[in-house]
């Protein structure tokens, strides 16, 4: 009789039991769904910089195909006077077409260059025309501050007697880079550079490209540490790109304690902490260091040195919600060293009135991307301005 009443409690018990399972295993797959979803359907579209997933296969292909890098400094563009570049390395100015006699020259990224808007519509070639002389273009797009001052010291032939460097504010994280793919750019063999640190004395010091042929591609890809001694963003490092787990749902968590994610969610640009004195990566102070050899060197050469930054629609963001742009540390640390500097952001605003700051940019209904053509003109005319009233050209 009693084993009679014990055998239906238990098969309870273990049927009760196993109801709680398969819900518990019912909630947590609905939560793996919705990872999944959230992984390939926001993630991957929007930020697929921070993660960590390369492909071997291709990247063996593109290392095989490649060609030599034969500047081990600055790497990339590999041919430095090839179209569309002019025979002395600067971006061809079809107002000015032949090199020599330039009154400024410019040296910096993309946003020098003149991304998103055609060759004559650049801010650059538009100073140009405000100016009525040539301003030798030597931006070379995704250069940090590091390879805009090594251009400088390799141009010898730069005759300007007014050499600009533009920063735009994204280049503290280059400048602590070595490697391009881990910031989401192309993992070809052109994207590996060296970079400069600070050693103890707080001196520049060269850090060389590290020599890697197609065999290497696996070893950088799997285990980039072992190759760049002195890269800040190792995959799954404090800001560095995420490896995905099996998991999506361990993914999305590991992803959410990114710094720089908690940065953008608060409507700040991605690298604005790196702007701060006391960041590990020490960019900042090196950033600091940089320009000021950049200055030096220009006053070497009896060059003055104009600094120009180059804000993009996330720094106005910030500062709309936050009160001030992110890259205010590094401008006041400039002026302190008495180094000339134009804050791009703060210039605009003042020229922009009740125009919207989306207007800027090559995408306005997006805010995204490089000056177009209008935001161009207004930093050519700012910039003018600048150069006229310090006396750094005859108006």
């Amino acid at each position: 009789m009693t084993n009679c009443l014990v055998a239906p409690k238990i098969s309870f018990r273990v049927r009760h039991f196993a109801m709680w399972l398969i819900m518990v295993a019912i909630v947590l797959a609905a939560i793996e769904g919705g990872a999944a979803a959230v992984y390939w359907l926001v993630v991957i579209p929007r930020a697929a910089s921070l993660v960590w997933a390369p492909d071997l296969a291709l990247a063996r292909k593109v290392w095989s195909e490649a060609p030599a890098v034969t500047d081990t400094e600055l790497v990339w563009p590999a041919d430095p006077i090839a179209p569309p570049r002019d025979r002395s390395g600067a971006k061809y100015n079809a107002d000015f077409p032949e090199p020599g006699r330039a009154c400024v020259s410019a040296y910096g990224d993309s946003f020098v260059w003149g991304e998103d808007v055609p060759p004559a519509e650049g801010w650059i070639e538009q100073l140009s025309r405000l100016l009525r002389c040539r301003v030798a273009n030597y931006g070379v797009s995704a250069y940090g501050t590091d390879q805009a001052y090594l251009r400088f010291r390799k141009t010898t032939s730069d005759e300007a007697p007014v050499v600009m460097l533009g920063i735009f504010p994204e280049n503290l994280m280059r400048n602590v880079n070595q490697y391009r793919g881990l910031l989401g750019m192309g993992l070809e063999p052109s994207s590996v550079k060296g970079r400069y640190v600070l050693d103890a004395a707080g001196s520049l010091q060269w850090i060389a490209r590290p020599p890697l042929g197609p065999q290497d591609v696996v070893t950088l890809l799997r285990r980039p540490a072992d190759l760049l001694t002195h890269e800040y963003f190792l995959p799954d490092s404090r800001d560095g790109p995420v490896t995905p787990s099996l998991l999506h749902t361990v993914s999305l968590v590991r992803l959410a304690l990114v710094p720089r994610i908690r940065t953008a969610a608060v409507g700040r640009p991605l690298w604005a902490d790196f702007f701060a004195d006391d960041h590990p990566s020490g960019a900042l102070p090196l950033t600091i260091a940089l320009v000021d050899a950049f200055a030096q060197d220009a006053r070497q050469r009896h060059k003055r040195a104009l600094v120009v930054i180059l804000p993009s629609c996330s720094s106005f963001r910030g500062r709309s919600a936050h009160g001030e742009f992110e890259y205010a540390t590094l401008v006041s640390a400039l002026t302190a060293r008495s180094i000339d500097v134009i804050d791009g952001g703060t210039a605009l605003i003042a020229t922009l009135g009740a125009r919207s700051y989306f207007t800027l940019y090559a995408q306005p209904a997006t805010c995204v991307g490089h000056f177009g053509r209008d935001g161009g003109a207004m930093m050519a005319e700012i910039v003018a301005a600048a150069l006229i009233e310090r006396g750094l050209v005859r108006p």
